[in-house]
């Protein structure tokens, strides 16, 4: 878990905040229980809580770790498959530590990914085909995560120039720029 400025304390990680959000997808509906709410949660691949994300669908494992109502998907950027195919190493990092990567993408984004590489920003290195074949596994088991390819959405997104495009939809077809704004 990320530290928390304000307390000096530690982030539980992602789990318990999608386990909140599972419970929120059960309990939302169209009315009379015709249509149950759904959820789609994109996370990048250089994220630290990867692995633990993959497991979310699982049927086996600690209950507590589980949150099987969600959909979940990857936003995978282009270094990721090149550090695949070239069974290349992998870094994790924590996005608190290490801004931008999700705001960036394309040329600019893996700049600076190889940047925070050099600069030893990351939680942990692992073999990218250990992650590839964690994610195939979770394919497999479960269905999820979906993949989506961050760079190529974004490079031939006619909203490129409001910003980078964070996601998508539970089906995947829709890929547009959303700001908090």
């Amino acid at each position: 878990g990320s530290y928390i400025k304000g307390t000096g304390g530690q982030s539980n990680g992602l789990v318990p905040m999608l386990r909140v959000f599972d419970s929120t997808a059960r309990y939302v509906d169209q009315g009379g229980g015709k249509r149950k709410g759904a959820f789609a949660v994109y996370l990048e691949p250089w994220h630290a809580d990867v692995f633990e994300f993959l497991e979310l669908r699982k049927n086996t494992g600690k209950e507590e770790l589980r949150a099987r109502d969600l959909f979940y998907a990857l936003w995978v950027p282009d270094v990721f498959m090149k550090r695949v195919q070239a069974d290349g190493a992998w870094p994790l990092f924590c996005p608190n530590e290490c801004p931008g990567l999700a705001d960036s993408c394309g040329p600019e984004f893996e700049a600076l990914f190889l940047a925070y590489e050099a600069e030893g920003k990351a939680r942990k290195t692992v073999k990218a085909q250990e992650l590839w074949f964690a994610i195939l596994d979770s394919q497999i088991e479960t269905g999820t995560p979906y993949m989506l390819y961050k760079d190529a959405c974004n490079l031939k997104s006619n909203q490129k120039h409001l910003g980078t495009i964070k996601g998508s939809n539970l089906c995947t077809e829709i890929i547009q720029y959303t700001s908090p704004d």
